[in-house]
């Protein structure tokens, strides 16, 4: 009876090891939800990057900035993935007694993408548009779309003119 024991032991002991995998690690490099790339130009040469002085970036509602005061001419932002909008606050001079602030939209589709088990899923945004709500002194005067779906940071999605 003893040896049946063991032996049963040994055997759930085995097949309990033996059921065990290896972590799911997602690899580094796998893409993720890519941000939206914006690359800010010349009113007067849209073909032309131009910096912005003192930007400040911050999600509408939050009161920590995600981004600035910093002299930039192309940034890099997260959309939301819970909802078909995101409201941001672009801030010219940030920080001085200058400032001007402008509200853009971005509103799309989000598309979840199930990458596998380990990475689960990444989001990506189709069909972009972007209004920049007008005040009585917007400095962004125009947003153009570049690519109209974001699934990937390789290039500028969208091009604000100033």
């Amino acid at each position: 009876m003893i040896r049946l024991s063991r032996i049963v032991a040994a055997t759930a002991f085995f097949f309990a090891i033996s059921g065990c995998q290896k972590d799911d690690i997602c690899p580094e490099g796998t893409e993720t939800t890519p941000l939206l790339v914006i690359d800010f130009t010349d009113v007067q040469d849209p073909s032309r990057l131009k910096a912005v002085e003192g930007l400040v970036v911050r999600a509408t509602g939050i009161e920590e900035d995600y981004l600035g005061p910093t002299n930039t001419n192309s940034i890099s932002i997260p959309l939301r993935t819970d909802q078909n909008f995101t409201e941001y606050s672009f801030v010219l001079n940030g920080g001085t007694d200058s400032e001007n602030e402008d509200i853009v939209t971005f509103s799309y589709n989000p598309a979840p993408d199930y990458l596998n088990r380990a990475c689960g899923y990444k989001i990506d945004f189709l069909n972009i548009e972007v209004n920049v709500h007008s005040d009585e002194d917007t400095w962004i005067t125009s947003g153009i779309i570049l690519q109209e779906n974001v699934e990937n940071e390789t290039e500028a999605h969208i091009s604000f003119t100033h």
